[in-house]
């Protein structure tokens, strides 16, 4: 029943936050018996959410912090233990309470579980990934030394277009198994650190990182740009682009200037960083955006309070960006259930239950719709202020695309 609770909620955080979550080489996921996921962590405890959305049997190493509060319990499942930053026994209590934590990580694996654990220890949505504790590493040594099932050990990486922005995509990138083989003469320690070096190179694989935040921030928009009428992958642009990165920042530049020119000075809107205008059908535009507009308004009104209580979280409580979107559901989604849960009481109340089913029905429709108004909305703003736009935008794509073709992973 525990594990139900969490499938649900996580698929009710992730479906309310984000546009989609996408699973790139599901096929390395293995259907059953033991399995130990190493995965990056770059947008806090949210990851957990959309990691578990995607592999629903998995239970996840999680920082005791997390729940220390009541609702922490509610919201935040797993095996705990205590990080470098969150100690506060004295050091031999400590330990013990590490050497438990370990302990139980092993006997759940070795039970046939599927445990999920982020050798960062922590979350940033950097430029590149934080140092790698060797925590995974302690597990799969202990693992190794056991007789039973061979465990499978398989990286995730996750990359989100914005991870605080609502109805984003993001993506769960599942890499091949790491192997688990070890020599029989070597030594605790030795076991450990090879083991370690295997993980890191298997998630490093999966990570993007550049040499600062604004060319990991150019990165991101060409990527974004670039999945536009393709079936690319948005973490297989990143890739891309880590080894044309500089022909394409030049072609990116030229075409900056001249998307400029071309606006004359009109401040042009942009989604994720790239600035849109109507492409294949653009008579079809207005009035797509003329019948989804409305049905979103609508669903704004509806759930006015929720929302403004998740925005006001996001920035009130939020200490950086790989917090806003933990924020915004830490306390919107506890808000939205009160709210639905009020508006049923009243439609009963009142004998108005087909009301409240309308209700719920325009409210799933608006929040599926969010992310295409907003596109509509900025393809249709930057068409009426600079028509011209379109000729010089599509001449990036393609040259974008020419660009990549040969550099996809």
């Amino acid at each position: 029943m525990k594990n139900l609770w969490y499938r649900l909620l996580s698929r009710s955080l992730t479906s309310l936050h984000y546009h989609r979550v996408r699973v790139i080489n599901p096929r390395s996921l293995p259907a059953n018996g033991p399995v130990l996921f190493v995965a990056l962590h770059r947008n806090g405890a949210v990851d957990g959410y959309v990691y578990k959305s995607a592999i629903p049997r998995a239970n996840f190493l999680i920082s005791v912090q997390l729940r220390r509060s009541l609702l922490g319990r509610v919201f935040f499942g797993g095996i705990e233990v205590a990080r470098s930053k969150d100690r506060s026994m004295a050091d031999g209590r400590q330990a013990n309470a590490d050497d438990a934590a370990l302990q139980a990580c092993v006997d759940y694996v070795e039970e046939g579980g599927a445990l999920v654990v982020m050798p960062e220890g922590s979350s940033d949505l950097g430029h590149r990934h934080l140092p790698f504790h060797k925590g995974a590493a302690r597990i799969l040594a202990q693992l190794a030394a056991h007789p039973g099932s061979p465990v499978q050990v398989v990286p995730l990486g996750i990359h989100y277009e914005q991870a605080w922005a609502w109805q984003s995509d993001v993506e769960v990138v599942v890499g091949e198994p790491i192997d688990t083989g070890l020599p029989a003469d070597g030594t605790p320690a030795e076991r450990i650190n090879l083991l370690h070096e295997r993980i890191a190179r298997a998630l490093e694989s999966l990570a993007v990182q550049a040499g600062s935040a604004d060319l990991f921030s150019e990165r991101e928009r060409i990527a974004y740009a670039s999945t536009f009428g393709s079936e690319r992958s948005y973490f297989a642009a990143l890739k891309a682009l880590e080894s044309c990165m500089p022909e394409v920042a030049a072609l990116s530049s030229k075409m900056e200037e001249e998307i400029s020119a071309t606006a004359g000075g009109r401040r042009l809107w942009r989604h994720h960083g790239v600035p849109l205008v109507p492409m294949a059908n653009a008579w079809a535009y207005p009035l797509l955006w003329a019948t989804l507009l409305p049905v979103c308004a609508l669903a704004f009104l509806c759930n006015v309070v929720p929302l403004v209580c998740a925005w006001w979280a996001g920035k009130r409580f939020s200490d950086g960006r790989n917090t806003i979107a933990l924020w915004r559901l830490l306390v919107g989604f506890p808000c939205l259930l009160l709210w639905v849960s009020a508006l049923l009481v009243a439609a009963i109340w009142l004998h108005s239950l087909p009301l409240w089913f309308a209700y719920v029905a325009i409210s799933a429709l608006g929040l599926r719709s969010v992310r295409r108004v907003q596109k509509l909305s900025i393809s249709l703003h930057n068409w009426m202020i600079a028509p011209a736009l379109r000729e010089p935008l599509l001449r990036w794509r393609e040259s974008l695309e020419s660009c990549m073709r040969g550099s996809d992973v």
